[in-house]
């Protein structure tokens, strides 16, 4: 069952859990281990001896210390928050159950300024990326024009517009950026070659 809401005191030589009404609970009262019990009753009997004799400074930390850790032990066992008053300065804080360690998110490395543009690796890159677009989208548009001119007119549109939203968003992404410029590239050079082409004349066959 989840507890939240407590405020862990030491009061006559004995730890109580205290809610927003004010009223005292024992800790045996709850769902926590003995261990966690016979701990917390024996700091706050040393708590209150530490009153009542001369404790040297490094103790009383020592105590406060204490208190502040079995604080965290039960904000842990509860499974919510825990406020701790420190028995000898009066302090009050806060302590939580840790929270669990999240794994680290892989995230796309944007281009930075501070970052030396590699020009030579990425031109490399995007022109194998041109020639293999402009090849593929010829051969395919060539082999459908003999069939229909519309159909290879509306296949190259499709391809084009398909490639649009993955090229503006590679565009400045560091590592893809050059296969955005290679297909860019490639796609506009196909339709050159196309209209090309298309211009020339034909020649007769005799």
């Amino acid at each position: 069952m989840r507890e939240s809401g407590w405020e862990l005191h030491a009061r006559s030589g004995r730890a109580v859990l205290v809610r927003d009404t004010d009223q005292e609970i024992d800790p045996r009262r709850l769902s926590l281990s003995d261990s966690l019990v016979e701990a917390l009753h024996e700091w706050a009997h040393v708590a209150d001896a530490a009153h009542d004799e001369d404790t040297a400074f490094a103790d009383r930390e020592l105590i406060s210390r204490r208190g502040r850790q079995l604080a965290m032990r039960l904000a842990a066992e509860t499974g919510g928050q825990v406020s701790y008053l420190d028995p000898l300065s009066g302090h009050l804080d806060r302590v939580g159950r840790p929270a669990p360690a999240r794994p680290a998110r892989r995230s796309v490395v944007p281009v930075s300024a501070d970052v030396p543009t590699p020009w030579g690796p990425g031109l490399t890159v995007s022109a194998i990326i041109a020639a293999i677009t402009t090849i593929t989208l010829v051969v395919v548009t060539l082999g459908l024009a003999d069939v229909s001119g519309v159909l290879a007119t509306v296949v190259n549109l499709a391809v084009a517009a398909g490639f649009a939203p993955s090229i503006w968003l590679g565009r400045r992404i560091a590592v893809w950026r050059w296969v955005a410029y290679g297909t860019a590239a490639g796609i506009v050079l196909a339709w050159l070659a196309l209209l090309l082409s298309l211009l020339s004349p034909t020649v007769p066959q005799v």
